[in-house]
Order: structure tokens, then sequence, then C-alpha cells
């Protein structure tokens, strides 16, 4: 992931002006796990529950709108708040 997010920021700055370029991470996605898992998994985060796919869309879609554009660089955690501890 680091090395990832390096790129992404690398890539925003000789690319700019004309591509913007930004990293989403996405937290734990709901897609039937194990009960426990998911009960566990939402007892550790702020938000209390996992991601859905429309969760990471919506940010994906704010970053495409002409409102982020002004965002370049930016590696976003979309993640419930999991890395917020």
């Amino acid at each position: 992931k680091g090395g990832l997010i390096q790129v992404t920021r690398w890539l925003s700055t000789v690319l700019a002006p004309k591509v913007r370029v930004n990293m989403v991470s996405p937290g734990g996605i709901e897609r039937g796990q194990n009960p426990e898992f998911i009960k566990r998994y939402c007892k550790r985060t702020p938000l209390a529950r996992m991601a859905t796919e429309n969760d990471v869309a919506g940010m994906v879609s704010l970053l495409l709108s002409p409102q982020a554009a002004y965002v370049t660089g930016q590696h976003i955690l979309v993640d419930g708040g999991w890395t917020a501890w």
C-alpha cells in the first residue's frame, strides 16, 4: 500500500495539470462473511458497520465530479473510522 500511495503522489505531480490522480482505500466490505466476523468488525469500527459497495462508489463519484476539481495526490480512506484509532 505504501508504494501505491507514493506512486499516487508522484503521478499527481507529473501528470498535473491535465490529470488528477487520487487513491481510494476501502475498509471491510460486507459480502456475506461469517456473522461472528461481521459482529467483531462492527464492534471495532467507529461507524459500527461494514462498508457497502455504494460507500466506496460515492467517494469515487465525488472524486470524478467537478466538486473535487482541486483534489489531487490524495489517499482517501473509506473505512468507517477504522484507522482513526
